[in-house]
Order: structure tokens, then sequence, then C-alpha cells
């Protein structure tokens, strides 16, 4: 297995929506989720290419997805130093057909709610993308400097790629470099506290989806999502759970994370 490092450098506060449809609670991640990783880093191949990016107008009948192909897997993209989250308030409209905002003078009482908003805050974010062969990964080495939104709310340039990282496969306690998920930490018997816990979602492949050339514009072949439950460990726990990982003995990344994430559901 070999593994690009992208270090991120945000340039605001960022949104990553943990229940896509909640209006009043915007609750965020405190990490970029594995699927915003895979839209941004698309994106960022495509403006390379001298692609136009894909329409964002909302499609619900048939929304295209723009990700990268199911021979890359990618993991998220974490805090390497201070970050937190914000809670704040932020005053909205109540209906679609709401004018207010736009008029001169307010007559009446003006019908607004309050919605509670969360923002990851960051200082630099380190990703990993994952693939079976180091030559599919030459196309990634020229996105230093080029940045885009990423996320509901949020903008970050990419910093530094790394040159590809070979990974061996083995049995260690080590603290995961991302998310591990649930289930094979309940197998293993390595449920043990230091972590918080997150609903996530994956992509439910189509099964004609294979690999292509991530420099087009054409969609990527996606179903749908299935989410998942994942444990996020804390960089000062004292707990080091037993997992199979893909590691240089820097880096660890779960093998049942990079089997979930391809669609192999035996974890």
């Amino acid at each position: 297995m070999y593994c690009l490092k992208f270090t991120l450098t945000p340039t605001a506060a960022m949104t990553f929506r943990i229940l896509p449809g909640s209006i009043l609670n915007i609750a965020t991640y405190p990490f970029v989720p594995p699927t915003t990783l895979s839209g941004y880093l698309r994106r960022l191949a495509m403006m390379s290419a001298g692609l136009e990016l894909p329409e964002t107008r909302i499609n619900k009948d048939n929304p295209p997805f723009y990700t990268l192909p199911r021979n890359y897997v990618t993991l998220g993209a974490y805090p390497t130093s201070w970050s937190g989250v914000h809670r704040t308030y932020r005053k909205g409209m109540r209906d679609f057909n709401h004018d207010d905002f736009s008029k001169l003078y307010v007559t009446g009482k003006a019908n607004f709610q309050l919605h509670t908003w969360e923002y990851f805050i960051a200082e630099e974010l380190v990703g990993y993308l994952v693939s079976e062969s180091d030559s599919e990964l030459a196309d990634f080495q020229d996105l230093e400097t080029y940045g885009c939104k990423l996320g509901k709310e949020g903008f970050a340039v990419v910093k530094t790629v790394s040159e590809p990282i070979k990974l061996e496969q083995k049995t260690v306690a080590a603290l995961s470099s991302t998310i591990v998920p649930m289930e094979p930490l309940l197998q293993s018997g390595n449920f043990a506290g230091g972590f918080d816990i997150y609903n996530l979602y994956r992509y439910d492949w189509d099964k004609y989806s294979r690999a292509k050339n991530i420099l087009d514009n054409a969609p990527t072949s996606i179903n749908g999502f299935i989410s998942f439950v994942a444990a996020y460990y804390s960089q000062k726990t004292n707990y080091l759970p037993t997992l199979d990982y893909y590691t240089n003995d820097e880096i660890y990344l779960p093998v049942s994370l990079v089997n979930l994430l391809k669609g192999e559901t035996h974890v």
C-alpha cells in the first residue's frame, strides 16, 4: 500500500455537518471526513488540469457526485496542533420567501429564528490518500498551492504534498492517525475508552464503478451514502489500541478503515 500525506492550511473557520438534515443545530466534526476530503482533492485535480469546477446547484432528482475513483481511498484530514470547536448563534430567516433583510425599513415584527452553529478552528490539517500503486498517485504531486471550498463552510490551501510513502501491514499497539471503525475495536477487545464516537458516511459505490482518469469532468458512479460509526482518539490519550495498520512506523492507518471505505464490509 502507498500513501500521500497532504498538509492543508485553512484560511478561516470550517463546518463539516454531522447532521445533514438539521436546519436549527448545525454541529461539526472536529476533523475533515473522508468523503469531504475526496471531493476536495477531486476538485483540486480538475483545477490543476484547467477544467471548470462542477456545478454546485442542488439537483435532488439525480445529484452528481464528484469524488476520487474507487481505486483511491481518502481517509480524512486531522489537526496537527491546537484546534477547537466554537459554538455560537446565527440569526436567520424562518421562511424561504423572507425579504426583511433587503428592506430599507422593517415594519412590524420580523419572523427570525436562531440557529446554533459550530465552527471547527485549526491552524493546520494533515490528510491521507492511499492507493495500491504508487504510480496512481502521480497526478496529485502538483496540487501544492491549490485551494478551494472545503466542507459546508470553509476554505483550505494545499501547503505540501509528500512523495509516495510505502506502507507495510502490521499488527501493533499505536495511536491511529485517523478515525477507526468501531466494529473492529469491539471485536478485538480494544473498547477501553480514550476516544469520541461519531456517526459518519461512506460511499455506496455503483457496481460498475471502476478506476478512471481523475483529470476529467465526468461525475463519479456512486449510488449514495452508507452510515458507519467510528472512534476518534484524542492525541493526549494513554490508551493505544492494538489493530492491523498500514504503517511506516510514523503513520498508522487502520486496515479496517481502508477496507470499509473501499466498500469491503468484512472489516
